[in-house]
């Protein structure tokens, strides 16, 4: 066995193996539906940018300064410009070459530390919602005393949106802290571990699965499962087989790849790699096995899916 002094070519050997497995791969397991969705949301950015750049610029050649009512506009178009630019992030994974920023090591009672896959989350929901209600509310004691203008009065509409609009918004936002479900995923080198956070108000609810290495005995790559969804293989997700206490019963275990803000292949390979090598398993309670989460870049990203939307690789599986 060869012995490593430096903690760093430990990592970066580990993550080239992995790397190694996945690029050897012929086709991925998941296939973008839309295949250039890099390209075409990093066109969504320059567009949408384009256009607010072009507004700005128009508004102070025309009128020569920005008073308040014209600010308060603009705030409206920057809102609604920035939600898409926001979601084009979310659901695009553009940025995913440092993604093992967000990976952080976890030590969960019982199990010992371990590498915490990063979940979506719900902070863009809750923000949106609260700069909304926000903007709803300054534009009516902005709006609120301006004189009707003919028949393209907007008071009445302003009223509606303060008083109803606002302390919906207002509503949501607070049911989204009140109120949450969420999975976290932790990679540890006894096991895997699944944990069910449920919230309630005061009431705070956590079930947490242990799924050791050595009881692992398949690992499958499939779609949602839930049958009411029209693409479920839009919605990767890993299924864990596993041998439970008693040896004549297997369990499974469902992960949810498609709420994770990670590369569902990369997962999946860094999971059978772990799996299948116990040097490996020991490397995931090291600050630097983040990097074993590392995505592959953009580029490649975009090669792999056009090469899988090629004639020859019909038959990938989803």
């Amino acid at each position: 066995m060869i012995e490593y002094d430096d903690n760093d070519a430990i990592s970066k050997q580990g993550a080239c193996s992995l790397r190694k497995s996945v690029v050897g791969q012929k086709k991925p397991v998941w296939v973008r539906a839309w295949r250039s969705v890099h390209l075409g949301w990093s066109s969504v950015f320059v567009v949408l940018f384009a256009v607010l750049a072009a507004t700005i610029a128009t508004v102070v050649l025309l009128f020569g300064t920005l008073d308040s009512d014209i600010l308060l506009s603009m705030a409206w178009l920057a809102f609604v410009v920035l939600v898409p630019l926001a979601l084009a992030v979310v659901l695009s994974g553009i940025g995913g070459a440092r993604l093992s920023r967000f990976v952080r090591p976890v030590d969960v009672a019982g199990v010992g530390r371990g590498l915490a896959v990063p979940g979506r989350g719900a902070v863009l929901y809750r923000s949106g919602t609260l700069a909304l209600a926000l903007l709803v509310g300054v534009s009516y004691f902005r709006w609120r005393g301006d004189e009707p203008v003919g028949p393209a009065r907007h008071q009445l509409r302003t009223e509606i949106m303060a008083y109803f609009g606002a302390p919906i918004f207002v509503l949501f936002f607070a049911l989204s802290v009140l109120i949450v479900n969420r999975t976290g995923i932790s990679l540890h080198p006894d096991g895997i571990v699944q944990e069910i956070y449920r919230r309630r108000g005061w009431k705070v609810v956590r079930d947490i699965t242990v799924v050791p290495w050595d009881k692992i005995s398949d690992l499958q790559p499939q779609g949602h499962p839930n049958p009411a969804m029209s693409h479920p293989h839009w919605y990767p997700t890993i299924r864990v087989v596993y041998r439970g206490d008693s040896i004549e019963s297997d369990r499974i275990l469902v992960l949810m790849a498609c709420e994770k803000k990670v590369e569902p292949n990369s997962l999946f390979a860094l999971l059978l790699w772990c799996r299948d090598n116990p040097w490996a398993r020991e490397q995931l309670g090291r600050d630097e096995a983040r990097e074993l989460l590392r995505p592959p870049g953009l580029f490649e990203r975009i090669r792999t899916d056009l090469a899988a939307s090629a004639p020859a690789a019909k038959d990938v599986v989803q």
